[in-house]
């Protein structure tokens, strides 16, 4: 999965089901692109600070797969995890000054296939696969961090990502969740002492309300088939 995550000004690279019921293995509602891309349109209504929309694009398998070191493998997990789509939407403040954001959003065939891939996000953080990944882009002193957080979705998890480029530090907060057989992934970057873990929450919720929607409207409309 491509988990981008903005940090002022530069993109560093990172590493949903109630509504839908069933058991784990059974097959989730197709969301299309724009389901997807519907999911990861911010507004700053319920936001801590004002936000600029800057880029969005649609994330494939393969393209997901160039984020890490083994490509082959992680697009083969892909296809064994039933991954069918994802969308990425970058923002920041207007103006230039302030926090900047990323939202970023997976689909799967199944709540087991995002079960799986979330499990391999938490593997992945704590693995020290990220921190060398960052080393190679040029960063320095990275440091990543697991931290507490507002429960979202039906599981989640939250870090802060420390990193230095040329002398500057920055940090991101992030949290990934999922909700049924969708996987998000909410990430705010700003200078230090300027971080706030409610900025990153109001995103992951404001996502999360999203993706219940988008669900709720798939459930509805195979029922009335």
């Amino acid at each position: 999965m491509r988990w981008l995550w903005a940090v002022v000004g530069i993109v560093v690279v990172l590493i949903v089901s109630s509504a839908c019921g069933g058991s784990e293995e059974e097959a989730a509602p197709s969301l299309s692109d724009a389901d997807l891309k519907a999911i990861v349109t911010m507004t700053s209504e319920g936001l801590p600070w004002q936000i600029a929309f800057q880029n969005d694009a649609i994330t494939s398998n393969a393209q997901a797969a160039q984020t890490f070191m083994d490509p082959q493998k992680w697009l083969k997990s892909y296809e064994e995890w039933g991954r069918t789509g994802g969308h990425t939407a970058t923002y920041g403040a207007p103006g230039g000054a302030g926090a900047s954001l990323q939202a970023q959003v997976e689909a799967y065939g199944t709540i087991d296939g995002a079960t799986k891939a979330l499990s391999a996000v938490r593997d992945f953080m704590t693995s020290g696969e990220a921190l060398l990944a960052y080393t190679r882009l040029g960063y320095t002193d990275a440091k990543i961090d697991a931290m507490p957080a507002s429960k979202i979705g039906d599981d989640s998890s939250a870090y802060r990502l420390t990193v230095s480029l040329n002398g500057t530090r920055f940090d991101t907060l992030v949290i990934v969740f999922r909700r049924g057989s969708v996987l998000a992934q909410a990430s705010v970057g700003a200078p230090p002492d300027a971080t706030d873990s409610a900025n990153v929450e109001a995103v992951a919720s404001q996502m999360d309300g999203r993706t219940r929607y988008v669900l709720n409207a798939l459930q509805a409309s195979s029922l009335g088939s």
